[in-house]
């Protein structure tokens, strides 16, 4: 995509059609040949990464927030809501673009996504970034949280309280209608098929095998992802990983603190470049 005479101030947008017949959105910032590659969570689209897009520098280094199919403007079909799907659509963008030498970030059930990824496509990747990452053990609910949370699709109303109780600190007003937008585009096999997915997650006897350099986010003040399951069912199976505590945040950095967010991953993508 050509950058000559672009506005600063807008986030640009292209498609990838898949061979089995998945077309994905992505949402594009920045210029250069060294991509990053965000991945989205449960019941959001890709432009939960807006705020993250809108702050970063013009001819900053490339970035490429993903739609996942069943969300935003990506395909939309009734089935394929599981971790190993998502993640086959992830590794499908990377060939279809040809990325090498990746930086990878996942947010949320996007982190388990990308720890997937992360395993299928190992030469593709310089660094992996998880941020506020669903565990590859999934995550236990009782029958009466399953039907809270189920209960919460197919509604405006939905749609905040979801946001809502997952945020220490409210983001401006404009920010946090914008994301519950995004909600909007999230179909009922997505919403529904993903919190299955993300929940009953079982692949933790291979995270042990990830060998991109790895860096863990999470919200000091969340639960029940809490920096000390973060650094036990994260942190600690991956060789060499370490973890860093967002102070005062829960679960969307993105939204509640954005532009500590947008330094940490600039010195992240700075650091491989010096290093690479």
């Amino acid at each position: 995509m050509g950058t000559r005479g672009r506005r600063p101030d807008i986030v640009y947008a292209m498609r990838v059609d898949l061979p089995g017949g998945i077309g994905i959105n992505l949402h594009t910032r920045g210029r250069g040949d060294r991509v990053t590659l965000l991945i989205h969570g449960w019941a959001v689209s890709g432009d939960i990464w807006a705020p993250v897009l809108e702050r970063w520098p013009e001819d900053g280094p490339r970035l490429l927030a993903v739609d996942l199919r069943g969300t935003g403007w990506s395909s939309k079909p009734r089935d394929g809501y599981t971790l190993d799907a998502y993640a086959e659509d992830v590794v499908g963008v990377i060939n279809a673009l040809g990325l090498r030498d990746l930086v990878l970030v996942g947010h949320s059930m996007g982190g388990t996504i990308a720890m997937k990824v992360a395993l299928a496509r190992p030469q593709a990747l310089r660094r992996l970034v998880l941020v506020s990452p669903v565990p590859a053990s999934g995550v236990p609910f009782k029958d009466e949280e399953l039907a809270f949370f189920r209960s919460l699709g197919g509604s405006r109303e939905g749609a905040e309280q979801v946001l809502g109780m997952m945020m220490a600190s409210r983001p401006s007003q404009a920010a946090f209608d914008r994301a519950v937008l995004g909600m909007a585009s999230v179909v009922p096999e997505a919403f529904y098929g993903g919190f299955d997915a993300w929940r009953t997650a079982d692949f933790a006897g291979r995270v042990g095998e990830i060998s991109a350099p790895t860096v863990v986010f999470g919200g000091e003040v969340e639960q029940p992802l809490s920096p000390a399951v973060l650094q036990a069912a994260v942190v600690a199976p991956i060789s060499g990983a370490r973890f860093e505590a967002l102070p005062g945040v829960s679960h969307y950095p993105q939204l509640e603190c954005t532009d500590v967010l947008v330094a940490h991953l600039r010195a992240l993508i700075a650091d491989g470049d010096a290093a690479a």
